[in-house]
């Protein structure tokens, strides 16, 4: 069944609770492992929810895609980046080889990598990805919206079939990843709106902005905040995101409605999400954290979807690459479920659950 976005938009569809009975007997599985009880933390009731959103009572972490969204951003021309857009073209088609950082690291776990240019502003397909380019990069957000609402509307239904694709081809798990530069800045602005936040509190410096272009950076985002007093989800998107980061709200929403886990990167998937579940209420559910990313509002943007990132090493990568690390730490999970000493093997009595 395919899901449209405009049916969200009308009311006509809404997100399903998580399975709680195959969450608790994966948790009363933990429970027979020979160690004390909750021992592995967080990541008993990370990989527990898996389980419960695939529908199984032996989560899938095999059939893993990482989705690599791209676009180009209208608002490099304030200055706000080391770098202009041709990077965005030549590190998408590096993403689609398999050569960047997420992509080494996602092969050497099994993880297939899928870079779609959902918005590069280059005349040409790009090698290596998947063509489904709404319009060649947004405008710059000081002089016009971004996008039009249509546009917008496009990208995120883009999303949401991208996950009903990777489900009919056997994928159970999705990572999310990003490429575009100027796109922090984008992300910056959505989250002031989203969160009632100033510009100094979600501008961070990128991929490594001096202090002179942070402070270039800080009042750009300062200008964008100051020009509406209240915008809805939809509208903070169109106004000021990247094609890339409403074609990331799709497939959080799309993880929701299929029923498959949404593995986040660092900031700028968490903004998507946040919009994603602005839009369609109990996305948030379907998600599964990462990394705490070096740009400040990182930490607000958790709080917000009631997440809690696992890896706090101070990385600014992008790519996915926080997600893909996510997935190593919870396959090493996996492996202590499913082979490690039960209590009735060890010699060690059974503990009990307070």
């Amino acid at each position: 069944m395919r899901y449209l976005f405009s049916d969200i938009l009308d009311g006509k569809i809404h997100t399903e609770p998580i399975d709680e009975i195959f969450y608790r007997k994966i948790i009363k599985g933990w429970d027979r492992l020979s160690k004390p009880i909750n021992g592995f933390g967080v990541f008993e009731k990370l990989y527990s929810r898996i389980g419960a959103i695939q529908g199984s009572e032996n989560p899938d972490l095999e059939h893993a895609r990482l989705i690599v969204c791209c676009a180009d951003h209208g608002i490099v021309e304030e200055g706000v980046s080391q770098t202009d857009q041709s990077v965005t073209r030549i590190c998408a088609e590096n993403i689609g080889k398999g050569l960047t950082t997420a992509g080494v690291m996602a092969k050497a776990q099994g993880i297939d990598v899928c870079a779609v240019d959902v918005g590069i502003n280059s005349i040409e397909s790009i090698p290596g990805t998947i063509n489904k380019r709404i319009r060649r990069g947004t405008a710059n957000f000081l002089k016009e919206n971004a996008m039009t609402g249509q546009e917008c509307i496009l990208a995120i239904q883009l999303g949401m079939d991208l996950v009903m694709e990777s489900k009919e081809n056997g994928y159970s798990l999705i990572l999310l990843g990003e490429m575009g530069i100027g796109n922090t800045t984008s992300a910056a602005v959505m989250a002031g709106y989203l969160l009632g936040m100033s510009a100094k509190e979600v501008t961070g410096r990128g991929a490594g902005l001096d202090d002179a272009g942070l402070n270039k950076k800080v009042s750009v985002v300062e200008k964008a905040l100051s020009m509406y007093d209240k915008l809805e989800p939809l509208d903070i998107m169109s106004c000021f995101g990247g094609l890339e980061l409403a074609a990331l709200s799709g497939i959080v929403i799309g993880g929701a409605l299929y029923h498959v886990p949404v593995v986040l990167d660092g900031m700028l998937s968490m903004v998507s999400a946040l919009v994603a579940e602005r839009l369609l209420e109990g996305t948030r559910n379907y998600l599964l954290p990462s990394h705490k990313s070096n740009e400040p509002v990182t930490e607000a943007l958790a709080k917000e979807l009631e997440i809690e990132p696992v890896i706090c090493g101070g990385m600014a990568l992008g790519e996915g690459t926080g997600a893909v690390m996510m997935i190593s730490l919870l396959k090493m999970a996996d492996v202590a479920y499913k082979k490690a000493l039960k209590f009735g093997e060890s010699g060690v009595a059974q503990y009990s659950r307070f």
